[in-house]
């Protein structure tokens, strides 16, 4: 395949800083990488949705597989793992996310990703507008989400610029199947225009009780003790 020696990025002019840095560091990749294929006529047209593919998405046409690519090469320059360990120690909590994307002038959305892509605890990030679900990002050993796009979600009263307190919720609410064993504990960002960041939090639950009572109604076949 011949080499590219030239070629231009055009980006959007009323975006802000931190998505063109992104967008920038994503068309680089389309650039150098010779496997990268064109998918129109006009070249390389990415969406909002791509930019929000990772390689843990299920991908098996080639215009997502590059726009995966693209993102991870664009996130992995912007942010080197050998300086994000400040960042990704302790408990996991929201406000490492707001110092994480000032470090690095990037999106909060982008530093969310990234922190839960790396953060050793079971994570996954919550993007919603007016309390209505837009899409996630969770960890590799996070459970199943439920909820789908456009879905409300009960995220509490938006008091924009903070960031509230981690409050257990219902597994039922968020998890599919249900996860009986698993403490969740949300947190939530809220931003301008409605938007809000909301940080999911999976514990294994402790309580052997659970179980115990759950094997003796099996065994019982639920009569009173």
């Amino acid at each position: 395949m011949p080499e590219r020696d030239r070629g231009r990025v055009l980006l959007n002019s009323r975006s802000n800083r931190q998505r063109r840095r992104f967008s920038l560091s994503h068309e680089l990749l389309h650039f150098l990488n010779p496997t990268h294929e064109q998918t129109s006529v006009g070249g390389f047209r990415c969406t909002r949705q791509d930019m929000r593919l990772s390689s843990g998405d299920k991908i098996g046409d080639r215009h997502r597989r590059q726009e995966s690519e693209a993102n991870s090469f664009a996130i992995e320059l912007l942010t080197p793992r050998n300086r994000l360990k400040p960042f990704l120690c302790g408990n996991a909590k929201l406000a490492q996310v707001v110092a994480m994307a000032k470090e690095f002038d990037i999106s909060r959305e982008a530093a969310a990703r990234r922190f839960v892509e790396l953060h050793p605890d079971d994570l996954a990030v919550v993007f919603c507008r007016d309390n209505r679900f837009l899409y996630a990002a969770c960890g590799r050993e996070f459970p199943r989400l439920s909820i789908t796009a456009g879905e409300q979600c009960d995220l509490g009263q938006p008091v924009q610029g903070t960031i509230s307190g981690f409050d257990e919720v219902a597994p039922d609410d968020w998890l599919h199947p249900p996860q009986h064993a698993i403490e969740l504990s949300a947190q939530t960002l809220w931003q301008a225009n409605g938007h809000s960041i909301t940080l999911l939090r999976a514990d294994q639950s402790d309580d052997d009780e659970v179980g115990f009572d759950d094997t003796f109604e099996r065994f019982t076949g639920g009569q009173n003790r």
